[in-house]
């Protein structure tokens, strides 16, 4: 599938309106992550609305096992997530909730980006409400489709064989209900593993700064929930931004959504758009990041 490493764009907000931003964070990050990317949407004209999903940043509840050191493997490994009845409606809810927000504050339309995980509640949202919405961009996120839950991309065999993300989790999902890693380890091994999956082109400070930020659980069960798409759904502006160092959402699995995505709604095709970077692009490359989000405006 072609991408481009650039969208461009006429437009100036005087064109489009007073737009906002509503940043919608992946597994085990808050809306710290966005700190560096904001500056930038702000700079250009934009609003931005970072938010903290339930369960995440200062909503985060964490397994018992995980404040005690040194860490009993057994225990992190089978303890169930304090987290793990949390449900799509409740991620949905707070997408809708921070959209709302972003109007009360003067915004004309509302663009919601999902990192990572954070497509899948920027999906359902808009499924919910698309009059809400302008547009949607996922950042290395998988997403449901029709007829197809977020799960089915990150089963696919390409995505199985290649991913690094199952070499950092420390739990099984069906047995804790979550997506359980150890931000806190002390063990370098570890810690290499965790950064050359995630973050491999992040500078050392900056990460480990952002790992004493992370939680260590994110809720598993929204991966198999599928949505209804309304017809207003169809209409939205749709950009997928691919990273093309990703360790976590493999580039094949990012051209499977973006084909699904098309196939559903050949008459409003999605932008697919490449950046060179790894899966925590917020931290190695904000200012371009920021560039691509005004561009997808």
């Amino acid at each position: 599938m072609e991408s481009r490493k650039v969208s461009d764009t006429t437009e100036t907000p005087d064109d489009i309106g007073r737009t906002a931003f509503v940043l919608v964070h992946g597994s085990w990050h808050g809306a710290w992550c966005w700190g560096l990317v904001e500056p930038g949407l702000n700079q250009a004209g934009h609003m931005s609305v970072a938010i903290d999903l339930p369960g995440h940043g200062l909503h985060a509840a964490v397994p018992e096992s995980f404040c005690s050191r040194s860490l009993d493997p057994e225990g992190f490994g089978t303890e169930v997530s304090p987290i793990a009845g949390i449900g799509i409606d409740s991620y949905a809810d707070a997408v809708v909730a921070a959209a709302d927000r972003a109007k009360a504050m003067g915004a004309d339309r509302v663009i919601a980006v999902g990192h990572s995980m954070g497509g899948v509640p920027i999906t359902f949202a808009a499924a919910r409400s698309p009059e809400k919405f302008a547009g949607l961009v996922y950042v290395a996120a998988p997403l449901p489709t029709p007829g197809k839950p977020a799960g089915h991309y990150v089963s696919l065999e390409d995505q199985v064989a290649r991913t690094k993300i199952g070499k950092i989790l420390a739990a099984d999902a069906s047995v804790v209900g979550a997506l359980r890693f150890d931000p806190k380890t002390e063990d370098q091994a570890m810690l290499a593993t965790i950064k050359d999956a995630l973050a491999a082109d992040v500078d050392d400070a900056l990460w480990a700064s952002a790992m004493r930020l992370f939680s260590p659980d994110a809720p598993a069960a929204m991966y198999g929930e599928t949505a209804d798409f309304p017809q207003g759904f169809e209409a939205l502006k749709k950009t997928f931004i691919r990273c093309t160092h990703d360790s976590v959402l493999i580039d094949t699995t990012c051209e499977a959504i973006v084909g699904d995505l098309n196939r559903a709604w050949p008459s409003n095709p999605t932008a697919f758009v490449d950046i060179a970077a790894s899966h925590e692009v917020m931290f190695s490359k904000p200012a371009e990041l920021a560039e691509l989000l005004v561009a997808a405006a």
